[in-house]
């Protein structure tokens, strides 16, 4: 049997009526990447699941989704464990507070083929994160290639959030870190942009899509800038290789 074009991978923990937009912007995603010919493998990852989001994701109207639980406690190793229980050439994250644009399968799959063709290693993310509920911003992504784009932003701040759209390999040869917020290390998202470019994955920009953060009073995000939380020293970092990380 050939594999799927893509697995789509929501992640689940403490979430409840928020669960509902969610599941209904992937649940549309999903309809327009068949609609256009995609084969998809729909995933939930419940990872020590609070008993009213394992009710949710257990109703009869998510039987078409496989449902995987783990007990790791952290979003990253989460992300690593399901990954040998999926079948897609490419995977998209999805957490259970957060949005697709309906578009953002379709384009984002067409973008990593196109680049697959030329030989490119790509890590494909929405041109817009729109971050709404406890805080509303607007976050335009800058393609590495970009002029505007630098690596050295990456000493402040991130480029990329975790909720990207990418060919299996590079999950499996770029595993996220884990959490360790009790020593102030955190933003896995960030660690991965940053060790992805040094393994020489691209990071584009896929015109047109959006990916809608759900900023929460308690998520992780919160939590680990609340404790001044850093990423781990990564030798793509150090200040005489920095430069060339994008390269």
């Amino acid at each position: 049997m050939s594999a799927p074009d893509v697995t789509v991978v929501v992640t689940a923990h403490d979430e409840s009526a928020v669960c509902g937009p969610t599941m209904r912007s992937a649940e549309a995603a999903i309809a327009a990447a068949r609609e256009s010919g995609l084969v998809v493998e729909q995933v939930v990852s419940l990872d020590a699941p609070s008993e009213t989001t394992r009710r949710y994701f257990h109703q009869p109207r998510f039987d078409a989704w496989q449902r995987r639980e783990y007990d790791v406690r952290d979003l990253g190793k989460v992300r690593n464990a399901v990954l040998p229980d999926t079948r897609g050439r490419h995977v998209a994250f999805l957490d259970a507070d957060d949005l697709f644009s309906e578009n953002w399968l379709v384009a984002g799959v067409a973008a990593l083929d196109a680049a697959a063709e030329g030989s490119e290693r790509v890590i494909a993310h929405p041109e817009l994160n729109i971050i709404f509920d406890a805080a509303s911003t607007v976050l335009v992504n800058i393609a590495q290639d970009d002029p505007l784009f630098t690596p050295h932003y990456l000493y402040v701040r991130n480029f990329y959030d975790a909720l990207c759209l990418a060919p299996r390999e590079a999950y499996l040869e770029v595993p996220y870190r884990l959490n360790d917020l009790a020593n102030g290390l955190a933003f896995e998202d960030w660690t991965f942009a940053v060790e992805s470019m040094t393994a020489g994955w691209k990071h584009v920009v896929v015109p047109d899509t959006i990916i809608f953060k759900r900023r929460r009073d308690s998520s992780l995000v919160t939590a680990s800038s609340s404790r001044r939380s850093v990423i781990r020293a990564l030798p793509g970092m150090a200040i005489d290789r920095v430069r060339d990380l994008p390269r």
